[in-house]
Parts: structure tokens; C-alpha cells; sequence
């Protein structure tokens, strides 16, 4: 048994990732149409900013996480410049076990290599020591906590497609996270998202400039012509 890692694609410069932070999920769901939504078990666990950053996929069987800490050594051996959320999910989509698959030293290890963040289909451990320590430089989202450790040996895969609320997520894609949720946006459609999120952006700003101006909620939303003739007012 080996343990397979694909090789890294080039991905877009790290400077777009400071644009990506900057816009909410829920402006990242509505340019890709919700496709890209991780689901609502997938909770932001540690951090308080915006997560933004590029797939490095990880799967892992049964409570076994070797190939977490294979995959950081690789980013160490090869130089990779970027900044990453490592996303670990159980191998061959089984359902997660009770123990920890990443903690306070994999976030050590993957801060110091490039990763700004994990996105774990199953537990975390170590997450007081987390929030004190790392909680304002790296992001954590997970399903929930366990104190319970986890193995290693010999298993997993670094850089596959993987699958998470029926998302495929391939390394290179751009993952984003705040407190609504994750969404994963496909790398051939992040700079077309990118631009829809731009206009959405200012599309609310010009709508707060018109109630700021005395107009109101139907009339900015234009839901008056949808309303007209449905509504009655009753004693």
C-alpha cells in the first residue's frame, strides 16, 4: 500500500486571494448559483476573519490522518508559494469516526508552510488551545470536536478530487469561509464569480443609497409589479 500524491497545478496569484477574503459567501453562492455550497453541517470551529484560499484535497481512511502530515511535509519539500486550506475527507466518501483527524499541531505546521486554513468532513481536536493561540491567523471548519486521537499508518491520497455534500472539490479551487457556511468555487469559474460578486457588491450599495434617499423595501427590491394584486390587508 502507498500513499499517492498528485502533482500540484499552477494556480491564479495570491494577490486575488485578498479580493476573494473580502466578499462574503453569500455573494460567492449566488454567482455560482449555490452549486458550490459544503452544506450546513460544515461549521466554522476556529478563526474570526474571512477564510480564503486554494484546495489542497487530503483523504484519509477511518481515523487514520498520516497523509495530513505527508501533505504539509510536501508543500514544505517543494516550495510551494501560495496559501492553502487543506481539505480532509474520509476515503471513498465513508462516514466520519469520532476522532480528531486534524489539531493544534497540524495548524502549527500548515501556518508555517502556507495554509491559512483546514476544511475537515469529520472532527478536530485541540480547539481551546486553538482559539488562544492561533485563532486570529488560521481558520478551522469542521462537522464537530472530539477529543479522541487519531492513527497513523500507511493510507490515503494527497491531491484527488474529493466530495463534500455532493461538491466535488479538486485541488486549485478557490475555497471560501465565514460564519454562513463554505463554498467551494470551481478554478474555471472563479474569475467569472469574482466578477459577478463585484457587481452584486455594488448592486447593495446602490440599493442602501436609495433607502437612505426615503425609498422603500419594495420599491428597491422591485417587488412591487410581483405584488400587485396579492396582497390585501385584513382586520
Amino acid at each position: 500500500m502507498t500513499i499517492n500524491i498528485h502533482k500540484l497545478q499552477p494556480v491564479l496569484e495570491t494577490y486575488f486571494l485578498d479580493q476573494a477574503k473580502s466578499i462574503p459567501t453569500s455573494h460567492w453562492g449566488s454567482a455560482i448559483d449555490g452549486i458550490g455550497f459544503l452544506g450546513t453541517k460544515i461549521k466554522r470551529i476556529v478563526g474570526e476573519s474571512t477564510m480564503a484560499g486554494w484546495a489542497l484535497t487530503v483523504t484519509c481512511p477511518g481515523d487514520n490522518n498520516l497523509a495530513t502530515y505527508l501533505a504539509l511535509q510536501y508543500m514544505l519539500d517543494t516550495a510551494t508559494q501560495g496559501r492553502w486550506v487543506m481539505v480532509i475527507v474520509h476515503e471513498d466518501g465513508s462516514e466520519p469516526t469520532e476522532a480528531g483527524m486534524w489539531n493544534y499541531l497540524q495548524c502549527t505546521m500548515g501556518w508555517e508552510v502556507g495554509f491559512v486554513g483546514a476544511l475537515v468532513a469529520g472532527n478536530v481536536s485541540d480547539v481551546d488551545e486553538l482559539k488562544v493561540k492561533l485563532g486570529k491567523e488560521f481558520s478551522l471548519f469542521g462537522y464537530g470536536t472530539s477529543p479522541i486521537p487519531s492513527t497513523q499508518s500507511i493510507g490515503g491520497e494527497i491531491g484527488v478530487p474529493v466530495e463534500i455534500n455532493g461538491v466535488t472539490i479538486r485541488t486549485g479551487d478557490l475555497i471560501v469561509g465565514d460564519s454562513d457556511g463554505v463554498v467551494c468555487v470551481p478554478r474555471d469559474l472563479i474569475e467569472k464569480a469574482a466578477a459577478k460578486c463585484s457587481k452584486s457588491i455594488l448592486d447593495e450599495v446602490n440599493i442602501l443609497q436609495l433607502v437612505r434617499e426615503g425609498r422603500g423595501a419594495v420599491d428597491v427590491m422591485d417587488f412591487r409589479d410581483m405584488l400587485s394584486g396579492n396582497v390585501e390587508i385584513v382586520d
